[in-house]
C-alpha cells in the first residue's frame, strides 16, 4: 500500500476539514447535546448534499463511488470534528445491507433518500452486550398467515427518534437468523430514552406482536451481515483515528501556550515524553486503519484487519484524549473546556460496532487458523 495520499483524496480531505470547521465547531456540538438530532440533522443533510454520504457506495445503486479508502479518510475529517457517528450507522451500516443483501424494491427510494440525508435506518442487530457476534439475543420471529411477528426488547438503539425505519436481527424457531426493516411507527413498538456517558441519546425499544410482511424482510444470511459490519468497524476506527489526531493537536498547542515557571509546560520532559507517546499511539491507528480500509476495498472481506483497526484506533483515542486531558491538567475535567468532549467519546466509541473484548478474540481466534503461536 501507497500511504500518500493522491491529490483527489486531500482535496476531499482538505474540503471535509473546511466544511466541519465551518458547519460544526464544537459549539455546535454543545448544542447536539442540548438539543439533541434537530442540532445536528442541517448539517447531514448538507453532506447528503455534497455527496459524502455516497462515498464508498457504488455508482450504480445511486452512491458517489470511490473507494473505501476514500471513506475511511472522509470519516478522519468527521472524527476531527467530534461528528455524530450517523453516518457509520445509518450509510456504513444499514445503506450497505442494502446495497449487498437488499432485492432492487427494497433498495428503490430507500437508498437514494438515505443518501441525500433525507431518511434513516437505525440499524439495531447486533448482541446488547457488544461483545458477541451472535445476534440480539432478545428478539424472536415467529411464522403467522404468511407473515413473520416479532417480539423481544433491543437496547440502546442508535438515532432511534429520528428513524423512518429499524434494521432488526431475530432469531426464528429452527434456529436461523433473518433481517428485517420495520417502520418505526408500527403498531407494537415501544421505546424509552437514555443518556450515555457522551450525552448522546439512546432508546431502549420493545417489540410486541410486530407484524413485518415478506417483503420487508432481507435475503442473505448472517454471515453477509457481519461482513458488512466487518467494514463498517474499519469507518468507525478512521472516525477514532480522526479524533484521537485533533485531541493530540489540542494538547500540542495548549503544551505551548500554557506558562509555568516563566516556561511553556511543553519545555518540560515529562509533558514531552507524554505527548510523544501519544504521536507514536496516533501514528499506528492511522497507519493499521489506513490499511484496514485498503486491503478491504482492494481485496476484499478481511475479517482480521477490520478488529484490528477498531481496536487499535480505540485504545489510541482513549489513552490520547486521557494524555491531552493531563496536560491541560485541572482544566481538562472542567465542562467549559472541550478536551473533555474527546474522552467522553472516547468511552463511547469502544461499543460502537462490538467491544474492544471481541476484537481480541477474533483476533486470536484468526491468529490461531494462521498457525500462528500468540
Amino acid at each position: 500500500m501507497n500511504f500518500e495520499l493522491n491529490d483527489e483524496q486531500r482535496m476531499l480531505t482538505d474540503s471535509a476539514r473546511r466544511f466541519f470547521e465551518r458547519e460544526f465547531p464544537l459549539k455546535r456540538l454543545r448544542e447536539f447535546e442540548v438539543r439533541g438530532w434537530d442540532a445536528f440533522l442541517p448539517v447531514y443533510q448538507q453532506m447528503g448534499e455534497l455527496g459524502w454520504l455516497g462515498i464508498g457506495v457504488p455508482e450504480d445503486a445511486g452512491g458517489a463511488g470511490g473507494s473505501w479508502l476514500d471513506l475511511e479518510l472522509f470519516a478522519e475529517e468527521a472524527g476531527r470534528a467530534l461528528v455524530p457517528t450517523l453516518q457509520i450507522t445509518s450509510i456504513a451500516l444499514a445503506g450497505q445491507a442494502l446495497v449487498a443483501m437488499g432485492t432492487s424494491a427494497q433498495r428503490q427510494h430507500r437508498l437514494a433518500e438515505l443518501l441525500a440525508g433525507r431518511r434513516v435506518i437505525a440499524p439495531a442487530l447486533l448482541n446488547d452486550s457488544h461483545a458477541s457476534r451472535e445476534p440480539t439475543s432478545g428478539l424472536r420471529a415467529t411464522a403467522s398467515d404468511g407473515r413473520v411477528v416479532l417480539d423481544g426488547k433491543l437496547r440502546h438503539v442508535d438515532a432511534f427518534a429520528i428513524a423512518a425505519e429499524l434494521l432488526v436481527a431475530a432469531r426464528a424457531d429452527d434456529g436461523s437468523v433473518t433481517l428485517h426493516l420495520l417502520d418505526r411507527s408500527a403498531d407494537g413498538i415501544s421505546a424509552s430514552e437514555t443518556t450515555l456517558t457522551s450525552l448522546e441519546r439512546r432508546h431502549d425499544v420493545e417489540l410486541r406482536g410486530v407484524a413485518c410482511s415478506a417483503d420487508a424482510t432481507l435475503p442473505g444470511d448472517w454471515g453477509a451481515w457481519l461482513r458488512i459490519a466487518d467494514g463498517a468497524k474499519i469507518i468507525a476506527a478512521g472516525w477514532a483515528v480522526g479524533a484521537t489526531r485533533a485531541a493530540l493537536e489540542r494538547a500540542v498547542a495548549y503544551a505551548k501556550e500554557r506558562y509555568q515557571f516563566d516556561r511553556p509546560i511543553g519545555s518540560f520532559q515529562a509533558v514531552q515524553h507524554r505527548l510523544a507517546d501519544a504521536a507514536i499511539l496516533t501514528e499506528q491507528a492511522t497507519a493499521i486503519t489506513r490499511f484496514a480500509a485498503w486491503q478491504h476495498g482492494e481485496h476484499g472481506h478481511h475479517d482480521r484487519e477490520a478488529a484490528m483497526a477498531k481496536l487499535v484506533a480505540g485504545r489510541a483515542m482513549r489513552l490520547v484524549s486521557n494524555a491531552a486531558v493531563l496536560t491541560h491538567g485541572g482544566y481538562g475535567f472542567m465542562e467549559e473546556f472541550d478536551i473533555q468532549l474527546y474522552v467522553r467519546r472516547a468511552k463511547q466509541y469502544e461499543y460502537l460496532i462490538e467491544d474492544p473484548t471481541l476484537q481480541r478474540e477474533l483476533i486470536a481466534a484468526q491468529d490461531c487458523e494462521d498457525g500462528i503461536r500468540i
